[in-house]
């Protein structure tokens, strides 16, 4: 045999075993000898270079009344540190936490409309380098999520922030060292929600705030198109000759529907010109009829634009993470409702399992299996774990 398909054959072994270690702790040599269908002695290489790496530990013996107790082995999880940004229009979000995304640590900056991004986060990534990092665990990875157009770790689009530098990863990773993997925010939602859900292959994650993104995972993968503009659900239209959109069109779909839509036309309505997403929630849950008449519009929106989206797509799962749907429980059961009344597709609509940190989740969970070469890392972390 070729000595590049043996290195082929081995690689794909390690990933195979590491990869079963990482997501199904604890777990022998002979489980993983069964369940990877490898022979023994391959397992046991395997197993012998991983623990030399210090990537996984022995744990002691299974309890068992016959034969030799075999060793149980799990994943070092604190083997280092991942660290993933969310660059959001007005604040930057991090999470830093260890190689199964537990642990977590967030904070948030400012981030003002003149500020430039490479310097920022340059400084922002020091300074939690500084704070963290110790003589045998280092960060590993940063993932930087983007509003925006990226592909192939360029950014090519930010609607709702000046530019950055198109390769601001490059240069990232160029003077801290350490790998930098630049993405879609919603793509990185989507790879953080299907953490969550093991057995589910096609799902869209919809991002709902200042405009609308969209995730899609198509039989396990990020599908992101062409030229990487897939999933701009936002910008699809919804009224022809309407609202003039950044993107240069006009009646986008996310000048209706997102929640900074909802919250403008609602505080044109009440008379004011800033409404809070917490004011808003306090005067539906009191009732308010403009309130009521809002959420009633979002509902309405957010059901055409779902009722394309199964049309088009056929998938399993959907995703809706709104801050609108995540604290009114029965927004997404008015949704279904819905569309139920148009087509009979057989497709779950979920609330986010992790709101407000699923991007960041997605940043740790593709940082993680870019240094361990693993292509599926399972998270359980929620926002209730999360030490700010």
């Amino acid at each position: 045999m070729p000595i590049a398909n043996q290195e082929m054959i081995r690689d794909n072994n390690r990933r195979l075993v590491l990869e079963y270690i990482v997501n199904n702790p604890p777990v022998s040599r002979a489980d993983l000898s069964k369940h990877l269908k490898l022979t023994k002695a391959t397992i046991s290489a395997i197993v012998q270079d991983l623990i030399l790496q210090n990537l996984i530990l022995e744990i002691g013996s299974a309890k068992t009344s016959l034969g030799r107790k075999p060793i149980l082995l799990k994943f070092n999880q604190q083997y280092g540190y991942a660290l993933a940004i969310d660059v959001r229009p007005r604040q930057i979000l991090t999470l830093i936490s260890d190689l199964k995304g537990e642990n977590c640590h967030v904070r948030e900056y400012p981030f003002l409309p003149d500020a430039e991004l490479l310097p920022l986060l340059s400084a922002i990534i020091r300074e939690t380098l500084a704070q963290y990092e110790e003589e045998k665990r280092k960060v590993l990875g940063i993932s930087v999520g983007i509003y925006g157009v990226v592909q192939k770790n360029q950014i090519l689009f930010t609607p709702y922030y000046p530019l950055p530098e198109p390769d601001l990863g490059s240069q990232l990773e160029e003077s801290l060292h350490i790998p930098v993997l630049v993405e879609n925010e919603a793509n990185l939602s989507v790879l953080g929600e299907s953490a969550f859900h093991d057995n589910c292959r096609n799902m869209i994650h919809i991002n709902v705030h200042d405009g609308i993104g969209m995730g899609i995972l198509i039989d396990g993968h990020l599908y992101k198109g062409k030229d990487g503009y897939a999933g701009e659900f936002g910008h699809t239209i919804l009224f022809p000759d309407g609202k003039p959109c950044p993107c240069g069109n006009r009646g986008c779909f996310e000048l209706y529907a997102s929640e900074k839509a909802i919250l403008e036309e609602y505080g044109k309505q009440m008379g004011t010109e800033h409404v809070s997403i917490d004011e808003f929630l306090a005067d539906y849950n009191r009732k308010v009829p403009q309130a009521r008449d809002m959420m009633e519009l979002f509902v309405k929106y957010m059901s055409i634009g779902i009722n394309n989206l199964i049309n088009t797509f056929n998938t399993d799962l959907i995703v809706l993470n709104s801050s609108f749907s995540n604290y009114i429980p029965d927004v997404n059961s008015r949704i279904v409702e819905y569309l139920a009344r148009h087509q009979n597709r057989n497709c779950r609509i979920i609330p986010s399992s992790l709101q407000e940190i699923s991007g960041l989740m997605g940043g740790i969970r593709l940082s993680s299996e870019h240094f361990l070469d693993i292509r599926h890392l399972k998270i359980r972390t929620s926002p209730p774990d999360l030490d700010h």
